[in-house]
């Protein structure tokens, strides 16, 4: 009777262990699943920044950015600096996995991609960068099940390579045909100065002794060197993406001499239509025409900003040839 009791429970047991089993075996494991999220990362290239860097103030960066999926396909990716992507409205250009561009942000991912791919990034100054500033750009990418990761990294804004500028000023040279003590002008300091001064570097060319004077304008408006000084005209497609107002050190100033435009001497002329040899001289003037003037070891940048006539017969011709040329000055 014992052993049959025996046998009986034993029997009772295995049965409640296959019952036990055989219910549980749908369940979800405690705590639910455990998804694996996407991922991104920078890629290293030529050309592209893989990680904290400096940039010079005014110019744009590259990332290549690769995506990876977890357990979901990808969803977007966003690029955002310091935080918000409202500073880069505008300056965020995008190269696709498949080779189109697109400037949305965040950018929905569709087709292929959706299974990841390789974006190339490119941010461009908004302008208000300054040596020193240091801005975070964040870009992440989210997946279809709403799981994302990111990767950063931090944008320092320095100044150009090269000398700095010594100084940056203005002058006015004022027609040769004037008064005394006119004519000329000094780089250095943009004072005016007589047409002969030794301390001069560029000299006016006076007025077209053919035309009266007491009929209608007579100044040439051109000027040249003087006292051995060099100039050439630059010439703006040979240099990329000149600007006289970004034109901040000695060397940049050197290199648009460099590949500017030679040219030819010639004569001032006074009243009595005496001559005087005048060399490299500038030819018909238009505003925002640049030159550079080699002299005293020193280069110097030249725009013009202002070409002015000034017509007045009612004036003493002593007095009266008041015409001049404004210019900025670096050096």
């Amino acid at each position: 009777m014992q052993k049959f009791l025996l046998n009986f429970a034993v029997f009772a047991l295995a049965l409640s262990t296959v019952f036990l089993t055989s219910c549980g075996g749908d369940e979800d494991p405690i705590g639910g699943t455990d998804d694996l999220p996407p991922l991104v990362r920078f890629e290293t290239e030529a050309g592209f920044l893989n990680g904290d860097a400096d940039v010079i103030v005014g110019e744009s960066f590259s990332v290549r950015v690769n995506l990876q999926t977890g357990d979901a396909q990808l969803k977007t990716i966003t690029v955002a600096q310091d935080g918000s992507t409202s500073p880069l409205s505008g300056r965020l250009a995008i190269v696709k996995p498949d080779g189109g561009s697109d400037t949305n942000n965040p950018l929905l991912i569709l087709a292929a991609a959706k299974d990841g791919g390789t974006y190339d990034f490119t941010i461009s100054p908004d302008g208000t960068e300054e040596v020193g500033t240091v801005r975070a750009y964040t870009f992440t990418v989210e997946d279809d099940n709403g799981l994302m990761d990111a990767i950063s990294l931090n944008i320092t804004s320095v100044a150009p390579p090269g000398t700095p500028l010594d100084m940056t000023l203005s002058g006015v040279l004022l027609n040769q045909a004037g008064p005394a003590d006119t004519g000329g002008l000094n780089l250095e300091d943009g004072v005016g100065s007589g047409s002969a001064d030794p301390d001069s570097e560029i000299r006016d060319l006076g007025i077209d002794c053919t035309i009266d004077q007491e009929v209608s304008e007579n100044w040439r408006a051109q000027f040249g060197t003087i006292n051995d000084a060099v100039m050439v005209k630059v010439d703006k497609s040979q240099v990329e993406n000149f600007d006289f107002d970004n034109i901040d050190t000695k060397e940049a100033i050197l290199a648009a001499f460099d590949s500017a435009n030679a040219l030819d001497d010639g004569v001032s002329t006074n009243p009595n239509c005496d001559e005087t040899v005048v060399t490299d001289v500038s030819g018909d003037l238009a505003v925002d025409d640049v030159f550079v003037v080699f002299a005293n070891d020193t280069y110097y940048m030249l725009r013009v900003d202002e070409v002015n006539f000034i017509h007045t017969p009612d004036v003493p011709i002593g007095e009266r040839n008041s015409d001049n040329i404004v210019f900025s000055i670096k050096y």
